[in-house]
């Protein structure tokens, strides 16, 4: 018989596109995982960034507890979906996991109270905002983006077997350690030996310490200390990871290392619009200027075009959406910043 699971949702916290596929992909993995007794999302759904989403959620059989936005009381919803929590352990004992959609690190309280009853907690976050505390109470956590499902698009430059086989190497992770580190410092967070692991995991949830050849998180990190990647300090409470005094500097999102395969995505990205005059750019158009710049995704640790899209628009430099099976990006911002 297939364990019981609760889904709670803050959708102030974590708003995918109203056009997203999201709602689908979370129904989906959270029926994997178990029977779906409970979903219910929070918010103010007079909103329109959110209003468009209810349809979806209606769908999908989601309960909507509209809590209006209230400048003075901005953590309205997150006392509602607080507040249901702990109702669910008393009226509902049968549910013993609970996927949270969002990463706001005020629910830090509601997951200590979960785990002092027993109660498996999944978080779904939008990884440019998550809290990496929040994160490392959880028993699992994975960036929203990541849910929303594919559709078929052989142009692509996907893999049509569907197997995972992205593997990031060792100078590569050692380049992801230093931008978790400069991601983290920009917002004046702790950087932590388990809060830089989970901002790694954000940034690249292919990234394994054990897959790589050590034998705990531990000693990667003393490794990367070894090859004067990072210095370790030991604070009050936990030791903290810091760059190099010359590397301090390197703090400017254009002086942040991408992985090659990414930075060429996003040039041909920039190229393909700049060509067109349309922002949107297809998948296939990218690829294949990718290839004349000698790039192959398929011989990269990114095995799949939407896994490198989806990785960079976690940091926030391009954006994705799909009409029917055809997918696009286009260049944000602060993606551009780099050609600047």
């Amino acid at each position: 018989m297939k364990e019981s699971i609760a889904i709670l949702w803050d959708i102030e916290n974590v708003t995918p596109r109203s056009d997203s596929l999201f709602v689908n992909g979370l129904i989906e993995y959270a029926s994997e995982l178990g029977k779906v007794s409970v979903a219910t999302a929070y918010g103010d759904w007079a909103r329109g960034s959110i209003r468009k989403t209810s349809e979806a959620l209606a769908e999908n059989s989601f309960e909507m507890v509209h809590v209006p936005y209230n400048k003075k009381q901005k953590n309205s919803a997150d006392m509602a979906l607080s507040t249901h929590a702990v109702e669910l352990i008393y009226m509902y004992p049968h549910i013993k996991k609970i996927i949270l959609v969002t990463g706001d690190a005020d629910f830090r309280p509601l997951l200590q109270s979960l785990r002092k009853h027993g109660i498996e907690t999944i978080i779904i976050c939008d990884s440019q905002s998550a809290s990496e505390d929040l994160l490392l109470l959880a028993d699992d956590y994975k960036d929203f983006r990541d849910l929303i499902p594919d559709t078929e698009d052989e142009d692509s430059g996907d893999s049509k077997d569907g197997v995972k086989t992205d593997k990031i190497s060792l100078p590569d992770a050692m380049d992801l350690l230093k931008e978790a580190i400069v991601v983290m410092n920009r917002r004046k967070k702790v950087t932590t030996l388990g809060a830089v692991k989970v901002r790694m995991k954000l940034l690249n949830d292919t990234f394994n310490e054990t897959a790589l050849g050590f034998r705990s998180w531990k000693k990667f990190i003393m490794h990367a200390e070894k090859e004067g990647v990072i210095e370790l300090d030991q604070s009050e409470k936990d030791q903290i990871i810091r760059l190099p005094e010359s590397d301090q500097k390197d703090t400017n999102r254009s002086r942040v290392r991408l992985p090659n395969i990414m930075y060429s995505m996003m040039k041909a990205t920039r190229d393909c619009a700049e060509k067109t005059g349309k922002s949107l750019v297809p998948f296939s158009q990218v690829n294949n200027r990718m290839l004349e710049q000698n790039y192959d995704i398929k011989q990269s640790q990114y095995s799949q075009m939407k896994r490198l899209v989806k990785d960079a628009e976690k940091r926030g430099l391009v954006r994705s959406s799909n009409k029917g099976k055809y997918w696009f990006v286009e260049m944000t911002d602060d993606g551009n910043e780099y050609f600047n």
